[in-house]
């Protein structure tokens, strides 16, 4: 049996990743590092973009290039905290 089949098929770069302790973007298909976090309020109407915080379920993580082109809704805040 070849070495390369001896590897793990349902290990994508995002489970190697992972479990190499680097957080990816949260954008499909992106594999860049994450340099962002994203959350929001929707009664507020508020996006906040912040320097990478520690994980939770209730923030999105951007590499530095998505979150530099976060768009919002119209009527909505755009907040960029990380200057």
């Amino acid at each position: 049996m070849a070495a390369a089949s001896l590897a793990a098929p349902w290990l994508t770069c995002r489970a190697v990743a992972t479990l190499a302790g680097t957080r990816l973007c949260a954008r499909p298909d992106c594999a860049r590092a994450a340099g962002a976090s994203l959350t929001y309020d929707y009664s507020a109407r508020t996006v906040w973009i912040d320097h990478l915080e520690r994980p939770d379920p209730s923030r999105y993580d951007l590499c530095d290039w998505h979150a530099a082109r976060v768009t919002v809704p119209a009527g909505w805040d755009l907040v960029e905290r990380r200057a």
